[in-house]
């Protein structure tokens, strides 16, 4: 691949390789696996698939973006500080005054400018260390870093050439900018500015995506003391490939271990240990193995304080709903175990998901639901959120979320509840 091809840069939009351009946006950063990559449009942080497909807004506000090496956050800068941010939009967290983040290669430190000075600390905090002077600092695949200074692109204290904007690529080759023109290893390749490399060829995964649906079938149950807000909850696979979990029980251990497979394009299977957990589940009619925190329900105030979680004990995941929005040509069940059932004693269990199928749970069913026994009237967000954890590896996450927004009332001692509008990619509704 030659070094266009394999840049993303901007000029009048961002041009991704050699020929295909995103007509809007600035500033681009690959995910690590090369399928999504993130932008700034009007001072916003957007992200997309490679294609421009699937965009989402992550966040206001933000600039300089740089995505993680695990994929799952994007550091960025706003008001003359590093920020980052889960990439499916939560947990937005404020690192230290500076500009231009860079992640380094394990992921653990960022480095980033300030006052003439690059500083480089853990990208959770702590651990701040001078590494150098200048700004824009860039980490190479092997840990050195680039900087400018004065005008000049420096690493490792030798001047390797003139401009700004230093970007490695995953074999050691830098790029930088130049009057309008990017360099590679001191060749000039394009008009452009604000290079970014793709990330190094892997072979393609053919990855689920969790979709989640807003709730639905709203209803209110129970009695003085006690009373409940159920609901039908929804989360389709609409990606390339199955989720496919296996648990696996250490001996000696109440629960078992969640690892994921992920098919490959070549065939091939690739395996992500420790990835979930499973724990047996005693509660009529379910008498089986569960997946734990595979979906989230949760009551919040408009100005997003959660005030009740769900209590929900986990999800047998099974292809009982082929319900997923979108053509499905040949859809078919593959996993239609029963999650070990009655077996309490099993070692190993096999779950999982279809693309263009649907995990199902109608309101009450084995936990869903959320206590509103002590909640007072007023108008409230209840959102669904399918691998809040992110650790199971997805197509994306900005979809993992949706929600509807309501009106809770007491009559006299009974609740009664209204929908006011349903978010089904948002959640704050």
């Amino acid at each position: 691949m030659n070094a266009l091809a394999a840049l993303a840069f901007a000029l009048l939009g961002i041009h991704i390789g050699a020929h295909r351009v995103l007509p809007i946006g600035y500033a681009p950063t690959w995910s690590s696996d090369a399928q999504r990559i993130a932008f700034v449009t009007r001072g916003n942080l957007w992200d997309a698939d490679a294609d421009g497909t699937h965009l989402a807004k992550l966040t206001d506000d933000a600039d300089e973006p740089a995505w993680s090496p695990n994929g799952r956050r994007i550091a960025f800068t706003r008001d003359g500080a590093v920020w980052t941010i889960r990439v499916d939009g939560l947990d937005e967290r404020r690192l230290a005054a500076g500009a231009h983040p860079s992640w380094s290669p394990d992921g653990t430190r960022l480095a980033f400018d300030r006052d003439g000075e690059v500083i480089t600390a853990r990208w959770y905090g702590g651990d701040a260390l001078v590494a150098d002077v200048g700004e824009d600092p860039a980490y190479g695949p092997k840990g050195q870093l680039a900087v400018v200074q004065d005008g000049q692109i420096v690493v490792g204290g030798a001047v390797v050439g003139t401009g700004t904007e230093p970007a490695w690529s995953p074999s050691g080759k830098l790029a930088w900018v130049s009057d309008g023109t990017i360099f590679v290893d001191g060749h000039a390749v394009t008009r452009g500015e604000q290079p970014a490399w793709r990330p190094a060829a892997r072979v393609r995964e053919l990855l689920p995506d969790f979709k989640q649906r807003a709730p639905t079938d709203l209803t209110i149950a129970g009695g003085p003391g006690r009373w409940l807000l159920g609901f039908t909850s929804l989360v389709d696979n609409i990606g390339l490939g199955p989720s496919t979990f296996v648990g696996v029980r250490p001996p000696g251990q109440k629960r078992m271990i969640g690892t994921q497979l992920v098919r490959l394009a070549n065939g091939k299977v690739r395996t992500y240990w420790n990835v979930a957990q499973f724990r047996y589940t005693n509660s009529p009619p379910h008498h089986h193995w569960h997946l734990m925190r595979f979906d989230s329900f949760t009551l919040r105030t408009l100005a997003g304080q959660t005030l009740v979680r769900d209590r929900k004990s986990g999800f047998c995941l099974a292809d009982h709903w082929g319900t997923a929005p979108g053509k499905w040509p040949g859809r078919r069940p593959h996993f239609l175990g029963n999650c070990q059932q009655y077996h309490p004693e099993a070692r190993r269990v096999v779950m999982g998901t279809t693309p263009g199928y649907t995990d199902r749970y109608p309101a009450f069913f084995h936990g869903q639901n959320v206590d509103v026994t002590n909640v007072p009237a007023g108008i409230y967000d209840l959102t669904h959120r399918v691998n809040a954890s992110m650790q199971l590896h997805e197509l994306r996450y900005d979809n993992d979320a949706a929600s509807v927004r309501i009106r809770l009332t007491w009559q006299k001692g009974y609740p009664r509840v209204r929908v006011l509008r349903s978010c089904p990619a948002t959640a704050n509704c």
